[in-house]
C-alpha cells in the first residue's frame, strides 16, 4: 500500500481531473480561497502547488520560475487543461483580465436592493421611533426580528443611511 508521499504527483494528479464542457478539465481536488486547484507536492512540509501551474509544468516538460504565472485563455480557475494555459508575467495575467472585462467589481447592493436585507425604511424608521419611546437596542431587535448588532449599525448610521429619517418622506 503506498501513501501520499509515495505515490508519483503525475498519478495524484490524475486522479483530481475530470472533463467538462467547453474542453476544460475540472479540478476536483482541494482549491484555494480564489477556487484555483493546489495539490501538495509530496511529503509533510514540501508545500503544495497551484494545479493549472503544475498541469503547464507536467504536459509541457518544462520547470517554471517564479516570476512566470500561468494564465487561462478559459478564465476558469478550476480548469487544468494545458491547450487553456498560457505563460506570461503578472503584468500580462492583470492585462489579460482588463482585456477580458474581468476587473468590473460587482455592484454593492444597499437598502431593499439588497436581497439579503431584513429591514425596509419603514422599519428603519420605526427603530428610531422605538428608540425615542426609550426601547433597548436588545427590545427593537427582538421586536423587528433582527440582531441586535444590525438595529446598532442602523441607529449609528452605518447601514441605512441614505433613509431620511428627520423628514416624513419615508417615515
Amino acid at each position: 500500500m503506498s501513501t501520499r508521499g509515495t505515490t508519483p504527483i503525475v498519478e495524484r494528479f490524475g486522479r483530481k481531473v475530470y472533463l467538462a464542457q467547453h474542453g476544460c478539465w475540472e479540478w476536483a481536488g482541494a482549491r484555494n480561497e480564489c477556487g484555483y486547484g493546489i495539490l501538495g507536492r509530496g511529503r509533510r512540509g514540501e508545500g503544495s502547488v497551484k494545479a493549472h501551474r503544475l498541469a503547464y509544468e507536467l504536459f509541457n516538460l518544462v520547470r517554471l520560475g517564479p516570476e512566470q504565472c500561468v494564465c487561462h485563455h478559459c478564465d476558469n480557475p478550476r480548469c487544468v487543461n494545458p491547450g487553456h494555459l498560457f505563460v506570461g508575467s503578472q503584468q500580462d495575467n492583470i492585462a489579460d483580465m482588463f482585456r477580458k472585462g474581468r476587473n468590473k467589481q460587482p455592484p454593492i447592493l444597499v437598502g431593499p436592493a439588497n436581497p439579503k436585507a431584513k429591514l425596509d425604511a419603514a422599519k428603519v424608521c420605526r427603530v428610531f421611533e422605538l428608540r425615542r419611546e426609550g426601547f433597548s437596542t436588545y427590545s427593537i431587535a427582538d421586536v423587528l426580528d433582527v440582531s441586535r448588532v444590525a438595529i446598532c449599525q442602523v441607529l449609528n448610521r452605518q447601514t441605512w443611511r441614505h433613509v431620511d429619517v428627520t423628514s416624513h418622506h419615508f417615515c
